[in-house]
């Protein structure tokens, strides 16, 4: 395994003096902030409230790193909090209609957020954005846990042992969840288009 790359950051915000604590906030604020609102965004489909859920993360983090035990990666576990405080808040906004892709702001999923699947650039193909619009729409019509292990996977990259330290579960569960996004995702968006025959 891997150093962890915030280990030494970590350890001064859990143990070091007042100004050591500020400066390693800070450093962890501008290397996972991103990472946290793009997770965030994703699995609440409203910007505004993704922004409210990062700002809980940072604010809370320092109480909140007192509690983790190194036994994981700082992303890791940073991925846990975020994906338990989007659920929560979506639990409570769940009356009120969720926004659609198109109301992200224009930028935010195209200036360099973490994820392989981001969404489309406004020059690119119309098809290729409606296309990611439709998988969107698609995410947000799944429960909670489903649509956060279907964004940590297919955005952000993790492995099923990083999923299973992110989510705190078995990869077993990770591999179940999983295969039940799929099986939504496919209700919802339906067979993909046949592919074109190649050209004699």
């Amino acid at each position: 395994m891997e150093p962890d790359p915030d280990r030494d950051l970590v350890q001064a915000l859990q143990t070091g003096e007042a100004s050591a604590r500020h400066a390693a906030l800070g450093e962890l604020y501008d290397r996972h902030q991103r990472r946290v609102l793009n997770v965030a965004l994703r699995v609440l489909g409203d910007f505004g409230a993704a922004q409210d859920v990062a700002q809980d993360v940072f604010l809370n983090l320092e109480r909140r790193v007192r509690t983790f035990r190194r036994d994981a990666s700082f992303v890791s576990w940073i991925y846990r909090i975020t994906v338990n405080r989007a659920i929560d808040h979506r639990r409570r906004m769940a009356r009120r209609p969720a926004a659609r892709m198109g109301d992200i702001p224009v930028g935010l999923e195209t200036s360099g957020l973490p994820g392989r699947a981001g969404v489309t650039a406004p020059d690119e193909p119309l098809s290729r954005t409606e296309g990611a619009e439709r998988v969107q729409a698609a995410l947000l019509l799944l429960s909670p846990k489903l649509r956060a292990i279907a964004v940590l996977r297919y955005v952000e990259g993790l492995s099923y042992e990083a999923l299973a330290e992110a989510l705190g579960c078995s990869i077993g569960t990770v591999k179940s969840r999983l295969n039940r996004a799929h099986a939504a995702l496919r209700r919802e968006l339906g067979p993909p288009p046949p592919e074109a025959e190649p050209e004699a």
